[in-house]
């Protein structure tokens, strides 16, 4: 037993490498994204704007004073709480800025007014000439002068957004997800596998001959298999029965002539018959059931190649109707010894690209049949109709009829419906209508009977109509 690479644990494992691969690139995308959040320097733009709002106030009072001590001493402060300044004219020149904050990481700004109001609810990017990324915003102080406020941009180190009060339960609903995603692939897998393992069971148990039928449960392939499995082993076992009773019908059929030629050959031999009239019984019964034999043994080697594939036809124009006339013709003497008559209904002329052989050989084995069931005085129905691209034939009988059932096993090897004429005169072994169904199926047809039981039966062969000049 290899549990360790059944497909449970594949897809188990599967599933949880996907899992684990969306996780991973997902928390990668959430780290990435808390790295360029706004969120993380919110205590950076808390700072300027506690800077731009009070200098803004601050230098509106002294606008038109001496600017230079009392903006240095406002400067100090905004150092202290690590945030540059500079204050810069209506055009954009620089006036004023801190010691710690040089021209090369002041941006250039040409229009402040617009500057300002873009910068009102959120702070802009400038990037230095070293590269570095600073945060800035303008306010106005009056028409003539602004406040530029700028810090730089912290890098972020990803341990310290572990800290952040909205990582933290990320992280733990990640974690959470991830056990229940590893739970949740379980159980889809077992959901999967579960009837797999029962369809494996079942095909084990077919090897053995027992037939039990998979439940149809799981995903929808899953279930299409399982009806496969069920149709393949109904099959199987249909196959082997009809196995088994095909070689017990064969034996029984083999067993009956031979019991006869058997019999009245020892008694020949032991001279117990010894006149010229019992002899000549003797030998008639011996050659009637050598002929059954022959007619059985080439019966079952015509379904032995038809079964196969092998027979060979040989297919041409036919014309339908001269065909079942020509049918008809060959029970002439038996119609008028059994007082029956045929009744033939043709349509126009119909051609069919067929094997004559094979094909008339249905014919009169339908019409035999009508024969043997009919009472004497009855009349047979023969018609020949066209029906779109296909031929109809029908041959209908007024004999005893055949139930429902009996129908549906008609064509069966062996089947015989009168079971009282097995081993009287004139009796079949039951193979004429499976051999007519294989003949019919060979030509691309379909062959059914209509019946009901006290007034007759109707056999009814459908053909293709193809045109020969294509073959």
């Amino acid at each position: 037993m290899m549990h360790s690479s059944s497909i449970n644990t594949r897809l188990w494992l599967t599933y949880t490498m996907i899992i684990f691969l969306v996780l991973t690139f997902a928390s990668a995308g959430i780290i990435f994204a808390f790295q360029r959040s706004p969120l993380l320097y919110r205590q950076i733009f808390l700072r300027m704007d506690l800077v731009s709002n009070l200098l803004t106030d601050r230098l509106s009072f002294v606008i038109n004073a001496d600017w230079d001590p009392t903006i240095q001493l406002f400067f100090k402060e905004a150092e202290l709480l690590d945030v540059q300044v500079a204050i810069l004219d209506s055009s954009g020149t620089l006036l004023f800025h801190t010691m710690d904050y040089s021209v090369d990481q002041i941006p250039q700004i040409n229009d402040p007014f617009t500057t300002a109001e873009r910068s009102a609810d959120r702070a802009l990017v400038f990037n230095d000439a070293e590269k570095e990324d600073w945060f800035y915003q303008i306010s106005q102080i009056n028409d003539a002068y602004y406040l530029l406020v700028a810090a730089r941009r912290p890098d972020v180190a990803i341990q310290s957004l572990f800290q952040d009060e909205l990582v933290k339960p990320l992280l733990r609903t990640g974690l959470f997800a991830l056990i229940g995603a590893f739970v949740l692939s379980w159980l889809m897998a077992e959901w999967i596998t579960r009837p797999l393992r029962k369809i494996s069971e079942s095909a084990k148990n077919i090897a053995v001959g027992k037939y039990e039928k998979v439940p149809i449960e799981g995903p929808m392939e899953v279930q299409q298999l399982a009806l496969a499995m069920n149709d393949m082993s109904q099959k199987v076992e249909k196959s082997l029965q009809s196995q088994r009773d095909f070689v017990a019908n064969v034996s029984h059929e083999f067993k009956t002539p031979l019991t006869s030629i058997q019999g009245f050959s020892q008694a020949i031999y032991d001279g117990t018959v010894h006149n010229k009239k019992d002899i000549q019984h003797a030998s008639d019964v011996i050659l009637n059931e050598t002929n059954r034999l022959n007619v059985l043994v080439n019966d079952l080697l015509t379904l032995a190649k038809l079964d196969a594939g092998t027979m060979s036809m040989t297919k041409e124009s036919v014309e339908l109707n001269r065909l079942m006339q020509s049918s008809i013709e060959r029970f002439y003497y038996e119609l008028e010894k059994a007082d029956i008559k045929i009744n033939p209904v043709f349509s126009d002329e119909i051609y069919l690209y067929a094997d004559a052989v094979r094909l008339g050989q249905v014919f009169s084995n339908l019409i035999d049949n009508a024969i043997k069931y009919s009472i004497p005085g009855s009349e047979i129905q023969v018609t020949i109709s066209r029906q779109g691209r296909q031929a109809m034939v029908t041959v209908s009988d007024t004999g005893p009829g055949i139930s429902e059932e009996e129908c549906a096993r008609i064509f069966e090897r062996f089947y015989q419906v009168d079971k009282s004429r097995q081993g009287g005169t004139g009796r079949g072994v039951g193979l004429g209508l499976a051999i007519s169904k294989q003949d019919v199926e060979a030509h691309g047809g379909e062959i059914s009977v209509s019946s009901k039981v006290g007034e007759g039966s109707t056999f009814m062969v459908k053909l293709p109509i193809e045109d020969a000049t294509n073959k």
